[in-house]
């Protein structure tokens, strides 16, 4: 039973993304940000269980990264509508086109049986997002933290497209490399 908590945890807090940018537009920030952190906590928890229990699912892999991506991109569209301010703008554009372009090669790496999964390069810019997030939707109730928050969001932005080319190059450059090394085996097994 225990092998399908932590995809079960992801799947609430996919579900807490509605109940967040719901509690975000009615103007109920503090509540807003309740919901943020809990799912937020939520990520670390599931991760922790499914490393500790030994049930981590190709399912999971792909189910967690699109939360967080769901929170996040919620948050900064959130923020953007409370804000109005173009660096936000500015930020949740990168981040969309970002998020497609690792979409599209995880489709093109699914497709030669590659799963793309988050490693440290993706959880460090999602602690990033989460940080300056939360920090931001703070500076809605506290405005002296403003511009702290912003710069976070930048640098987390910058961390994400560092985790874009490092998955490219760790997928499918490394899916490439070891393609060919199985050939160059095979021939030699052959001869």
């Amino acid at each position: 039973m225990i092998r399908f908590v932590p995809n079960i945890i992801t799947i609430i807090r996919i579900l807490l993304v509605g109940v967040f940018c719901s509690m975000f537009a009615s103007g109920r920030h503090k509540a807003a940000l309740v919901v943020y952190l809990t799912a937020s906590i939520s990520d670390v928890v599931d991760g922790w269980i499914a490393r500790r229990f030994h049930c981590i699912s190709n399912i999971g892999k792909l189910l967690d990264p699109l939360a967080d991506k769901l929170l996040n991109i919620s948050a900064l569209l959130c923020i953007f509508t409370a804000k109005q301010r173009p660096v936000y703008l500015m930020i949740l554009l990168l981040v969309a086109v970002k998020e497609l372009l690792m979409i599209a090669g995880g489709i093109l790496l699914f497709k030669n049986s590659v799963v793309v999964f988050s490693d440290w390069a993706g959880k460090l810019a999602t602690a990033g997002f989460t940080a300056g997030s939360f920090l931001t939707m703070l500076s809605l109730i506290y405005p002296k933290i403003e511009p702290w928050n912003t710069a976070l969001l930048l640098v987390a932005t910058g961390l994400s497209y560092f985790a874009l080319i490092h998955y490219w190059v760790r997928f499918s450059v490394g899916s490439c490399s070891r393609r060919k090394k199985a050939r160059r085996e095979g021939s030699r097994a052959e001869a």
